[in-house]
């Protein structure tokens, strides 16, 4: 067991990494689009300037951010309403938290085939992003690939919290 936690905490970071990557490039990429834009505001169209594709830059990136945030921190996503949970026994929680994470790791393995398939589609119909014409597939199996990763992070904080009954309470950490 203690691998298994090993590997989630790698798998975690590893998701944090990537995530954070990708929200710098998402602010480095609005502030050059934001700079070059006020320069051919200030220069009167002599200075023309532009970043090409930077919308579709922010949203594909914003999208890696989201699925390895997501796989990062998948045991900190369950959502404790108090008025529900408040007088729950610790083990009644831990339960529910273990089947909400099977239910994490059902979610991440339909969102990694889909998205495996899109990957394919992609590739026999030459799929290309609206503006910089890049293929969609190495974007659609980066997606698939954040997913399994959401998909095995969960199974295995699962297993944990149906073996220890360990689990991050949001009502205990103060959050």
């Amino acid at each position: 067991m203690a691998y298994l936690v090993k590997l989630s905490t790698l798998i975690s970071r590893l998701c944090q990494f990537i995530g954070g990557i990708s929200l710098v490039i998402i602010v480095l990429v609005t502030i050059l689009d934001v700079g070059a834009r006020y320069i051919f505001k200030l220069t009167g169209g002599d200075m023309g300037f532009t970043v090409k594709g930077s919308v579709e830059i922010v949203s594909y990136f914003m999208l890696f951010a989201l699925l390895a945030a997501f796989a990062a921190y998948v045991e900190r996503s369950q959502i404790i309403v108090d008025v529900f949970t408040q007088k729950m026994p610790k083990a009644i929680k831990g339960y529910m938290m273990g089947i909400f994470m099977m239910g994490f790791f059902f979610i991440g393995l339909v969102f990694t085939w889909g998205l495996y398939e899109s990957a394919l589609d992609a590739i026999e119909f030459g799929k290309v992003t609206q503006d910089l014409r890049l293929s969609m597939m190495p974007i659609y199996l980066i997606s698939a690939a954040l997913s399994l990763l959401l998909a095995i992070r969960s199974l295995i904080e699962s297993i944990n919290i149906f073996r220890t009954g360990e689990f991050f309470d949001a009502e205990e950490a103060g959050a």
